[in-house]
């Protein structure tokens, strides 16, 4: 750790010297801006997210429809701001197009012969991560509590998985954000990013419980494993957002390890342990992702 002196600039301001070694290794120079912010550890000074436009050439020739997806949706988590993409068919420009569409602010700005150019624009989700990543968190709270409504539908089962495409374009945003420097420090970076994958893959789960109850004959008797699980990820929202509890609140509800060393019962946990439902197994999977990010996201504020 390094102690610099404040030097006296103007009649109510103080200046301190940045370290050089930082100064070269981002390259900056006189006039540029750098960010401030403020916490409980102090203040810290770090680079402004990324606005260097970061431009890439990929080709896709000869891809089918999810490698253009996966492509397209690795570059843009990325933080790239330009695609140059090289295709062969117009099969393969319709994937392209698709695929830019189910991303938020990319679009295909301009059409070649065999090769399109996305680009990058600005959106109003942009700018405020913290508000981003609690989005993430609703649309999944809204997605199981409408999923109570709607387990005796069949026809609206069916067209449910569409919702997990609304929290994919949420969750990529918030990835491309992270790449492209919205959360400064480094710790919390990675617990975020990896926080944001473990929410997507709880969609993932809620499609394939919607997927595997078309085929189960009394769906309506899982409205209590739904409740439930709708439970355990309110509860890690209000306590991360809203800071209304610790981790031991989930332990109680769901003492993942060493179940026989229980000293009290766990409602949650003995709930899914008797089911006997096999589709009440994708379900129990997001209750058991939630306290995973329970001790991701709530062990570090109490360190």
């Amino acid at each position: 750790m390094q102690y610099r002196k404040l030097i006296q600039h103007g009649p109510s301001s103080l200046t301190v010297a940045l370290p050089f070694k930082w100064v070269r290794k981002h390259g900056l120079q006189k006039g540029d801006s750098v960010a401030l912010e403020e916490d409980d550890r102090g203040l810290r000074i770090a680079m402004k997210p990324t606005e260097r436009k970061s431009a890439i050439s990929i080709d896709v020739s000869g891809h089918d429809w999810p490698s253009v997806m996966c492509v397209l949706t690795t570059v843009y988590r990325r933080g790239y701001d330009e695609v140059s993409v090289q295709y062969g068919t117009p099969e393969e420009y319709q994937h392209i197009s698709t695929a830019a569409r189910s991303l938020l602010g990319f679009a295909v700005m301009e059409t070649r012969k065999n090769r399109c150019l996305i680009k990058s624009l600005p959106t109003e989700l942009e700018q405020d991560f913290p508000a981003l990543f609690r989005r993430v968190f609703l649309i999944l709270l809204q997605e199981l509590e409408d999923l109570t409504e709607i387990l005796s539908s069949s026809a609206a089962l069916k067209t449910f998985y569409h919702r997990d495409a609304d929290l994919n374009a949420i969750v990529n945003l918030a990835l491309r954000m992270i790449n492209k420097g919205y959360v400064q420090d480094h710790f919390e970076e990675l617990h975020l990013f990896h926080a944001l994958l473990v929410l997507e893959e709880c969609g993932d789960d809620i499609t394939r419980f919607t997927i595997e109850i078309q085929q189960f004959k009394d769906a309506a008797k899982l409205k209590e494993a739904v409740e439930k699980t709708a439970k355990m990820l309110r509860l890690l929202y209000e306590n991360y957002f809203q800071k209304k509890g610790s981790v031991m609140e989930f332990y109680r509800q769901y003492y993942l390890y060493w179940p026989d060393a229980k000293k009290s019962p766990a409602p949650v946990y003995d709930f899914f342990l008797k089911s006997k439902d096999k589709p009440v197994f994708y379900l129990r999977s997001i209750v058991e992702k939630v306290i995973q990010l329970a001790e991701m996201l709530l062990l570090p504020q109490t360190l």
